[in-house]
């Protein structure tokens, strides 16, 4: 199929944009529905692999090795054509979309490819603009990279505070702050701390005491999307392992070895996990089509854009009304998977003249991990905390991680966890630096 030539084609192009759970879980459903139906599918995204995203915060505590939470696009979805590169341009009335191709930029190639359906399914970029300092000076674990890389920033905490003398420096190297105690902030700052304190015991000069790790909330209780009574639990928990939890309060800038509060209080830091949400994917907010106020694109029943049949939406990159509530479906895994099924079901249902099926969803619940065999859950109504929410946690996500190769090396990996202390070894494989600023501030002073 040649995907360069604009114009209908002899057999439908459907493209779909992103290797997210949103983008993959629609490439797989096609398969199924497509069937001997004569249609052409491909998938554009940055990377050629898929991210389990509910488990990168295990990749920051080495409870589970990076590479078995990834699954090669190709091995997912063998029906589909795969582009490895950038998006540059969506042009909706040439039915058009830019790309470029290639690992290295310089040599980077660009490409047209026409469609005849389209899916945007992007993802979303963290959302840090509220803060000032906070894309520049902070780890956002949203990002697989950035993951990789804290994992080695802390490592690398350890190394240099063991042998560091001086009190304040010290105590500056030890402290972690993490802005945000949404579900993915909770996760993370709870396997930041499981890692630190125990590593602690192979470091002479280091002791569970010497860390200060810090997480800050603007609201009035850790997790609002989960029952009160979970994110009390949560917050109870935390506090117990040693982890200050400020809520009621605001990050008002991240510099390059401090955080600032609203209140004044300033936190001598030279770590700053950020985790406060997402946005769009820019060029979807650039799109001439309806939005909502935080750029997510209007999308009816069927999830369809306003105004162009032939294109959908779903994911962090669209506003997916409950139709039993009227209120958003809220943006995690287990939404883009059932909003990729009733996209795949939609496209193959137009593609054969049929009608398309709105979409009719009940949420399932919601599951945080708190590190330490701990989690809490709430099951449509029914909560539970501790061993049991952990035992359940780690079951439906287990189940959840395609193939089975991949199910038996997390497997492995966590039975491994339980037994042997953490892997404290750094891998600097060219890793992004999120304290680029504070790193090339000491590189002018002639300090290594």
């Amino acid at each position: 199929m040649d995907w360069s030539r604009p114009g209908p084609a002899r057999v439908p192009r459907i493209l779909i944009l992103g290797g997210g759970f949103a983008g993959v879980y629609t490439a797989l459903e096609l398969q199924k529905h497509l069937g001997r139906t004569p249609a052409e599918l491909a998938i554009v995204n940055r990377e050629n692999f898929f991210v389990f995203y509910p488990l990168i915060p295990e990749i920051v505590s080495g409870a589970i090795e990076t590479e078995h939470i990834l699954n090669p696009i190709r091995l997912l979805v063998p029906r589909a054509a795969l582009y490895v590169g950038e998006v540059t341009g969506i042009d909706l009335a040439a039915q058009r979309v830019d790309i470029r191709h290639g690992l290295y930029r310089g040599r980077q190639q660009p490409r047209s490819l026409y469609y005849d359906h389209l899916v945007l399914a992007l993802g979303g970029v963290p959302n840090v603009s509220p803060v000032p300092g906070l894309g520049e000076h902070a780890f956002d674990v949203q990002r697989l990279s950035h993951a990789f890389a804290l994992r080695n920033h802390l490592v690398d905490i350890l190394e240099q505070g063991d042998i560091e003398t001086d009190p304040a420096a010290k105590a500056r190297l030890l402290t972690v702050v993490v802005v945000g105690g949404g579900a993915n902030g909770v996760e993370v700052v709870a396997e930041i701390t499981d890692l630190l304190r125990d590593a602690a015991q192979h470091y002479p000069h280091l002791a569970p005491e010497d860390f200060r790790i810090v997480l800050v909330h603007g609201g009035d209780r850790l997790i609002p999307d989960l029952p009160e009574n979970l994110g009390r639990f949560a917050e109870e928990l935390l506090r117990s392992r040693g982890v200050e939890v400020l809520l009621g309060q605001r990050v008002a800038a991240v510099e390059p070895t401090a955080v600032r509060l609203t209140d004044g209080t300033v936190i001598a830091t030279e770590t700053v996990v950020g985790s406060v949400g997402v946005v769009p994917n820019p060029l979807v907010r650039e799109l001439p089509l309806r939005k909502d106020p935080r750029g997510r694109l209007i999308v009816d029943e069927y999830l369809s854009v306003d105004g162009y049949a032939n294109v959908w939406a779903l994911g962090d990159n669209a506003l997916v009304p409950d139709p039993t509530t009227g209120e958003p479906y809220p943006q995690t895994a287990q939404h883009a998977i059932r909003e990729a099924r009733v996209v795949a079901h939609n496209i193959a249902a137009r593609l054969r003249g049929k009608a398309p099926r709105p979409i009719a969803y009940r949420t399932l619940g919601q599951m945080v991990a708190l590190g330490r065999r701990s989690a809490v859950v709430n099951l449509r109504g029914w909560t539970f905390a501790g061993f049991p929410a952990w035992w359940l946690f780690r079951t439906y996500y287990l189940a959840q991680l395609p193939r089975w190769e991949k199910r038996l090396r997390v497997t492995v990996d966590w039975t491994i966890d339980l037994v042997f202390p953490p892997t404290l070894v750094q891998l600097k494989v060219g890793q992004p630096a999120p304290m680029a600023e504070r790193a090339a501030a000491r590189a002018s002073d002639g300090a290594p």
